[in-house]
């Protein structure tokens, strides 16, 4: 039969279907034990409001795409084909169908038949006046694919039946579109029509004019397959096309940066992304979160939630998986960060002060001390007993540092001394284990050497870095050249306009979109496609209020 012909014809010698068949309105093939039903409807007639379509009818539509993407099954197709026709004879045409309709609403007696005739009245009135006005007119063909595959095919074709009938009737109530089964030779006008052997398909068309016929622009060719075959973590929904906006797991090593003003929905998204890992992969998963936000939100997903009470730090004892150069350097680089001091004057001081241990017990010596008494803002990081010997549970997780309530200060060293930490149990390890570190208000340490090190390094060592902060420009130069995603919250500050440029280097044609952005919307770029989406964040399953932070 044709088909089989066509299939040959295009495969070769590779036989990929054992058995192929039309019975319509479905195109069945057999592939080993699997069955596979595509079934075809076709627009039949489009029965659209008269009325102009004006923004909050536009939103309707738009609405509608999005759900019209939700019902469909994934490998679906959506198409719409462009057809020739005469202007003037359809005119002739829909001349005659207007006078016939006229005359038949004087006569008819049947209420339901006259309300019918009158509504497809006033349709025509307004298709020949958009018409004789010069507006644009079209003949399409709309043709909607349902995919479904099974061992069973008796299974198979009731999955296309239910959804069929479904679709007809969303369709229908929704964009006004009226779908019939495909015949036998509309089935096949269409697969040679996909195959090049026909220009066009001969098969029923619709007419409308060029307002209405460009709100089925929003629907894609292809719907947007399942993502089962990459992993990832569903974290909202692409609002230009309504797909799932996936973070797929093979590129978190190459670190995302999220950046955006208080209250835009940062803390939320790192909260899906966080429940995504946990509850989808086997990464384990390391945060810091300096205003206990994330920690809230978090709080039913993770193992350990902890807090400097309960893991005190002494940065005047050096943990034994570091030496006293490596310590020194590490407490240098957060302190001097922080506080401001000098670099050198930090290291020399806590080396002495390291060496001379039992010296420093007391408040009173480390304050008394010449060398120790620029750190009085961090006593409470200098006389603690610290137990470093149970981080090494942590580093598996998940685990959240809840760093809310503490000084800035005393947070911002305690969080940096925290990675230093994490940076070096993780490289003792030589396993090839997955992990993720995820920093909320990173502007607080984002400076700090460890962090450029762990940008730098992460996918030779399989760490990802997700850091959030407010400013553009609290990123260093190091981690941005080193960052794969960027996901940008809208802001109509100019201040951050304008950083966005300078330091991100974001074309124009973005920035102007970045004024527009609502709560929980935010562009988001990676290193290989100039082109943002615009994404909507989805809230974590576990989150009980729908309020964005």
């Amino acid at each position: 039969m044709f088909i089989e012909r066509v299939f040959e014809k295009l495969m070769g010698s590779e036989k990929i279907c054992e058995y192929y068949d039309v019975k319509p309105p479905d195109l069945i093939c057999k592939q080993g034990s699997r069955y596979i039903v595509v079934r075809y409807l076709i627009g039949e007639e489009v029965d659209y409001s008269l009325r102009e379509l004006d923004l909050s009818k536009l939103k309707d539509l738009v609405s509608s795409f999005s759900e019209l993407l939700e019902l469909l099954p994934p490998r679906s197709e959506i198409k719409i084909i462009k057809k020739e026709f005469d202007l003037n004879k359809l005119l002739s045409k829909i001349s005659n169908e207007l006078m016939n309709l006229r005359a038949s609403i004087d006569v008819v007696e049947e209420p339901h038949i006259k309300k019918k005739a009158e509504i497809k009245l006033r349709i025509l009135e307004s298709l020949y006046e958009n018409i004789v006005k010069g507006k644009p007119v079209y003949r399409l063909t709309f043709v909607v694919k349902i995919y479904s595959e099974n061992t069973n095919l008796s299974s198979a074709i009731s999955y296309v039946n239910t959804m069929s009938e479904r679709l007809i009737v969303f369709l229908k109530s929704t964009l006004g579109i009226n779908l019939k089964k495909a015949s036998k030779k509309e089935v096949l006008e269409i697969l040679r029509y996909e195959f090049g052997l026909k220009t066009i398909p001969d098969a029923k068309s619709i007419i409308i004019d060029n307002s209405h016929a460009s709100t089925l622009l929003p629907i894609p060719k292809y719907k947007k397959p399942s993502f089962e075959t990459r992993e990832g973590i569903p974290i909202g929904i692409d609002l230009e096309t309504g797909w799932p906006v996936i973070l797929p797991l093979d590129i978190l090593n190459k670190h995302v940066v999220i950046i955006g003003p208080t209250g835009r929905g940062k803390t939320t998204l790192l909260a899906t992304i966080i429940e995504g890992l946990i509850s989808l992969s086997n990464t384990h998963v390391f945060s810091i979160d300096f205003k206990g936000d994330l920690a809230n939100l978090i709080n039913n997903v993770v193992e350990y939630q902890v807090t400097p009470f309960e893991f005190p730090i002494n940065l005047l004892h050096v943990p034994p998986i570091f030496n006293i150069v490596e310590w020194s350097i590490a407490v240098a680089d957060a302190v001097s960060h922080v506080l401001g001091i000098d670099y050198d004057t930090i290291v020399n001081g806590i080396s002495k002060a390291v060496i001379n241990r039992e010296k420093y017990v007391s408040v009173k010596n480390v304050l008394l001390d010449k060398d120790l008494a620029i750190l009085s803002p961090l006593v409470e990081l200098l006389t603690e007993k610290p137990h470093y010997e149970v981080f090494d549970k942590y580093i598996k997780g998940p685990t959240v540092f809840n760093l809310g309530g503490y000084g800035t200060a005393f947070q911002n060293v305690y969080g940096g001394i925290i990675i230093y930490l994490y940076n070096k149990f993780v490289s003792a390890k030589k396993d090839n284990q997955f992990r993720v570190l995820v920093i909320d208000e990173a502007w607080r340490i984002s400076k700090l050497k460890v962090i450029e090190a762990l940008a730098k390094e992460g996918r030779s060592r399989r760490i990802g870095l997700i850091m959030a902060t407010q400013n553009p420009s609290d990123i260093p130069r190091e981690v941005i050249e080193n960052t794969h995603t960027l996901i940008m919250f809208g802001s109509p500050n100019e201040d951050y306009i304008r950083d966005a440029k300078r330091f991100l280097g974001l074309p124009n044609s973005v920035l102007n979109k970045l004024y527009y952005l609502g709560i929980g919307e935010a562009l988001m770029f990676n290193a290989l496609d100039p082109h943002p989406i615009i994404l909507k964040v989805r809230c974590p399953v576990s989150m009980k209020t729908d309020v964005l932070r």
